[in-house]
């Protein structure tokens, strides 16, 4: 009795020692294995690591066994029927069984291949699968005794220990990677990106932390979703790609679901959604979930399709948290991004007419003279003055006067094409740039007219007795510098206005 003890406290000192500095817990040394057989009497020690959706991988198989228990080394089995392993994972309590063959629930592969007893103990989790150990004794059955049974639960709970600081490095290393990810989207979302491209780059970083193997983003339009994949692994065949981007009803559409409702959805084991696609389902599409960037109209919003394939795990904690944190970042720069835009704009917009301000024109006009001269193409500066507002002002009021002078900025919107700029740069002062490639004659003379164009439709609009005085200046026949355009085309613009008081006067 004195020397079993010694023996026993001997084995789990070599097994605390090794445990404590291997780097794979899920692996015991042979010397350890076959102490524990030699101990408990067991023909065969085993330690394997699964679910019962997942199936089980054998990690350490030591002993003699017969030649049907060789191929678990080599690859994971599934459940093809009910078993006592299967049992045990589920309910992660030890069992011991000391006549196999007269137990309730049997195996015929176990039946053939002799087995008398068997003990499973399940021993905690690590990365979300259940680590069981398993003693087999084959041939005559031989019940475990006390002392047999106490061995085997002390190794699994020291197996429990060291699963445990397992599992909590591993936590902190996943917590770390995350954190690391979360950063890097923080900082992804500072850059002038658009939305699209933020959520694209953040996906791709989010991939490896998360163990995804696939990432699209599906964009809500109208009646259908379209999708485009992001990030694929090598476990994604080809046809799930093309399934995945194809453009679908939005009524079949996890995206559509998560925008309208304005929440992630996360389905665990899509095989057995209610929902699922059967297409997608044999593409081994194991855990998929659709997470909404943009909030608001969901008819044209934008949405993560994040997924695992084959033998994946679950969403944990961490990966909700990891993918809503990610999406809450890039909406709030994009909502950030937007106000700045907004603010930005009304920086260089005139408030009354919608027409860029004196600071969009001398933005404006710098870089079209960097491209005109680029481009070795024209340009011109049109300085306008709408004459007899004060008048309208006086007489008719203010309210008058600034339906004058939308009624104005609306008729040159009118006259001029979409690539030409206008600004209005002062109480009754507008000012037009015009690129051209003809030559200067008809281009000055084409732009002139559209002033005219403009000042008719005006006239046609409720104001017939409205004028305009013009001056233009054209690059880079009268000057190459933004100032000497803005001089030459004010005074141009001067000269008319006094020929209009002339003949007015006359």
């Amino acid at each position: 009795m004195a020397q079993e003890r010694a023996e026993d406290a001997e084995y789990l000192a070599n097994l605390s020692l090794e445990l404590d500095v291997t780097k794979d817990p899920r692996v015991i040394s042979e010397y350890v294995a076959s102490r524990l057989g030699q101990l408990t009497h067991a023909d065969q020690i085993c330690i394997s690591f699964g679910t019962v959706l997942r199936g089980v991988q054998v990690m350490v198989l030591h002993g003699e066994g017969p030649p049907q228990f060789e191929v678990f080394r080599h690859q994971r089995f599934h459940r093809a029927e009910d078993g006592v392993l299967w049992a045990c994972i589920e309910s992660e309590e030890a069992l011991f069984i000391d006549d196999y063959p007269r137990s309730s629930t049997t195996s015929p592969l176990m039946l053939q291949a002799g087995l008398s007893a068997v003990a499973h103990l399940p021993f905690g989790q690590l990365a979300g699968e259940v680590g069981i150990l398993t003693a087999f004794r084959f041939g005559t059955p031989r019940p475990w005794t006390p002392r047999e049974r106490t061995l085997l639960e002390v190794t699994a709970r020291t197996l429990g220990h060291a699963l445990q600081r397992a599992q909590h490095v591993l936590e902190l290393d996943q917590a770390l990677r995350f954190s690391k990810a979360l950063a890097q989207v923080a900082r992804l979302t500072e850059l002038p990106l658009s939305l699209y491209d933020t959520a694209r780059q953040a996906a791709q970083i989010m991939a490896g932390p998360a163990r995804l193997d696939l990432v699209a983003l599906a964009q809500v339009d109208g009646e259908v979703v379209l999708r485009q994949v992001d990030f694929r692994s090598a476990a994604v065949s080809a046809e799930l790609v093309r399934l995945i981007e194809q453009q679908v009803p939005r009524s079949q559409s996890l995206a559509w679901q998560s925008l309208e409702q304005n929440e992630a959805l996360f389905i665990d084991r899509y095989p057995d959604h209610p929902g699922r696609i059967e297409a997608l389902a044999n593409e081994s599409v194991q855990a998929l979930a659709s997470i909404p960037l943009t909030p608001g109209d969901p008819g044209r919003g934008l949405a993560l399709i994040v997924c695992r394939v084959g033998d994946a795990p679950t969403w944990s904690e961490n990966d909700r948290e990891l993918f809503l944190t990610a999406a809450q970042s890039i909406r709030l720069a994009h909502e950030r991004q937007h106000a700045m835009e907004h603010l930005r704009d009304a920086a260089l917009t005139d408030p009354l007419t919608q027409l860029g301000n004196r600071r969009a024109l001398e933005d404006a006009l710098r870089l079209s003279l960097a491209e005109a001269r680029e481009t070795r193409s024209g340009l011109s500066l049109i300085s306008m003055d709408l004459d007899g507002l004060k008048a309208v002002n006086d007489r008719e009021g203010h309210q008058r006067g600034d339906a004058l002078l939308v009624g104005f900025a609306r008729s040159l919107q009118q006259a001029f094409r979409g690539e030409d700029a206008l600004f209005r740069v002062g109480g009754d002062e507008f000012m037009v740039l015009v690129h051209h490639s003809a030559p200067v004659g008809p281009a000055v003379s084409g732009a002139l007219a559209r002033v005219q164009a403009a000042l008719k439709w005006l006239r046609t609009n409720g104001f017939d007795q409205a004028d305009v005085s013009a001056g233009i200046a054209t690059f880079p026949e009268d000057g190459d510098k933004a100032a000497a355009l803005l001089r030459l085309s004010d005074q141009r613009m001067y000269l008319q206005k006094q020929e209009h008081r002339a003949h007015l006067q006359c």
